[in-house]
């Protein structure tokens, strides 16, 4: 198919290319009449820049922002196909920012979306300064929170689970299998869903009196497998006599699977293991890794669906969204009677 050009569009209405180009640029001395012209002939000559063209006159970029703490980390990268399915399929293109946890990355993010005139957000932001609150709050488009919480003062709506219900849900698991010695393995300290998942923990521990200190804690420097391996090591020579882990996250629990299994310590014979997100490894045939499944595709397309309602109705700001975590029962888990002793 043949590309006009704008001489073309010019042609075919009978006026000038600089009418053209003032209708396309939204200009106000070019009536609104002739503006639509311009728009249909741009999309009947198919004319390149009619996206462009129509976002301009109706004021959109048709373009979102989503900003991603860490583009490595698989779950997040889960949540940001489903975000971009769902705004593909309304015409919409995504712009991630991937900030790799750094607040001035955080910041400058939110400056390019008012630069470009961005439609809307999705933010994972790490830290909730108060500087970035107000950058927030003076945004004139619509943002929804994913996977954090909308912090007070600020009117947008979030999507996320519930952290502290489901791990309380994991403990309960293991201590029905008849574990008393429970370990945790902790995300960094500054991880507001790391610590929602550890006071799960305590909680549930303190309920069935079964934490007396925090020997059987350990908060980890990272979120991935080598961070897990280092803190189940740290979790072994402070706590022997564990006989089940709640690891923070996936890779966690896989990094304390891998000591595990270079220290000769049979899973789930010796140590029941369970994790947090339901990463694709965790279903890997030598892992099959216990886990509470956060369902990652229903929270990035619920995420897209609320901004997308804001965006047409920009007085709306929907309610936020708290999905359930599932357990996923696989093979590092069993219940205590049946392990054998160290």
């Amino acid at each position: 198919m043949l590309v006009a050009n704008i001489k073309d569009v010019a042609k075919h209405l009978g006026v000038s290319v600089s009418t053209v180009s003032r209708a396309m640029n939204n200009h106000p001395d070019v009536r609104e009449e002739t503006k639509l012209q311009v728009m249909e002939a741009i999309r009947a000559l198919n004319y390149r820049p009619n996206a462009i063209a129509r976002g301009l006159i109706n004021k959109k970029t048709y373009t979102i922002g989503l900003m991603i703490p860490e583009i490595s980390d698989p779950f997040f990268a889960g949540l940001a196909n489903a975000v971009e399915e769902t705004f593909s399929k309304q015409g919409y293109q995504v712009v991630y920012g991937n900030t790799n946890r750094d607040p001035v990355k955080e910041k400058q993010f939110l400056s390019n979306a008012i630069e470009r005139q961005f439609d809307g957000l999705i933010i994972t932001p790490d830290f909730l300064d108060d500087t970035f609150k107000e950058l927030i709050s003076g945004l004139d488009m619509p943002v929804v929170f994913l996977r954090r919480r909308t912090p007070p003062g600020i009117s947008a709506p979030y999507v996320d689970v519930d952290h502290y219900e489901a791990a309380t849900e994991a403990v309960k698991y293991l201590i029905e299998l008849g574990h008393r010695q429970i370990g945790f393995i902790g995300m960094p300290e500054s991880s507001f869903t790391g610590i929602q998942r550890l006071l799960g923990y305590r909680d549930t521990m303190w309920k069935h009196s079964l934490l007396s200190d925090d020997s059987n804690i350990v908060m980890s420097g990272g979120r991935n497998i080598d961070s897990g391996r280092e803190a189940m090591s740290r979790l072994f020579e402070r706590s022997p006599k564990v006989t089940a882990v709640f690891a923070g996250n996936d890779l966690l629990g896989i990094g304390a699977l891998e000591w595990l299994a270079q220290q000769n310590i049979a899973v789930p014979e010796q140590i029941s293991v369970i994790g947090f997100d339901n990463l694709e490894y965790a279903e890997l045939h030598w892992i099959q890794l216990t886990t509470m499944e956060q369902p990652r595709t229903e929270m990035g397309t619920k995420a897209a669906e609320l901004l997308l309602q804001m965006i047409s109705d920009k007085q709306m700001t929907p309610e936020s969204e708290l999905i359930k975590a599932r357990l996923v029962v696989r093979q590092s888990c069993k219940a205590l009677q049946t392990t054998l002793s160290r």
